[in-house]
């Protein structure tokens, strides 16, 4: 499996945290209170490999929003959050004096908006830096659990760009993570993105 340099996970880092930024503000607005969310923690690891990654940390019922990208390479891109914590989060939006079943009802549909801001924030950071463009498809949302992860298939072709992040609201303290599935040709497109990136700063 293609790996990353020391150089390149630390430029991705980077881009992702740009849009990571942008999306703390955005989400701000949203939940009506304000939002950080932590520099993302980048690793490389294989689809079957995902749910054991998540086991370590709290994560087993899973509220997971994905949106499909094309464009130099194409890539699934998926949040994840507990699905105590998606409701947790989802709460901040809603109007105080929904009942729980309510809450639930409209939790889809409101996780759909929070994966919307944050995982175009962070395609539209690559396309800036990168000077190129993305096409993103419409967020769609899952109920899982790590036992059964849906969206991995067992094939030799596909990686998972793995962001590790926190979000932090007054009262919420959330861990979540940013998954994007590629086919091996896809992730070494990105490589050339970022390795031409680099290049434009006069660091490769």
């Amino acid at each position: 499996m293609p790996d990353f340099t020391e150089m390149q996970r630390d430029a991705l880092g980077e881009l992702f945290n740009l849009g990571v930024g942008q999306a703390a503000n955005s989400l701000s607005l949203m939940v009506r209170d304000e939002v950080e969310l932590s520099a993302p923690v980048v690793e490389l690891v294989r689809p079957e490999a995902v749910a054991a990654t998540l086991l370590g940390s709290e994560f087993k019922e899973l509220s997971m929003v994905t949106i499909d990208f094309s464009g130099p390479f194409d890539a699934m891109a998926i949040l994840l959050f507990p699905e105590r914590n998606a409701l947790a989060i989802v709460s901040h939006m809603l109007d105080p004096g929904m009942s729980p079943e309510e809450m639930s009802e409209f939790e889809q549909e409101a996780m759909c908006e929070i994966g919307n801001v944050i995982l175009n924030a962070c395609m539209s950071s690559l396309a800036n830096e990168f000077g190129v463009e993305f096409h993103g498809g419409l967020p769609e949302h899952h109920f899982s659990d790590t036992d059964s992860l849906p969206l991995f298939g067992e094939t030799d072709d596909q990686v998972v760009l793995l962001l590790q992040i926190r979000l932090n609201m007054r009262q919420e303290r959330v861990q979540g993570h940013l998954l994007f599935l590629l086919s091996v040709s896809s992730l070494n497109a990105l490589l050339e993105c970022v390795d031409g990136y680099l290049a434009r700063l006069g660091l490769s």
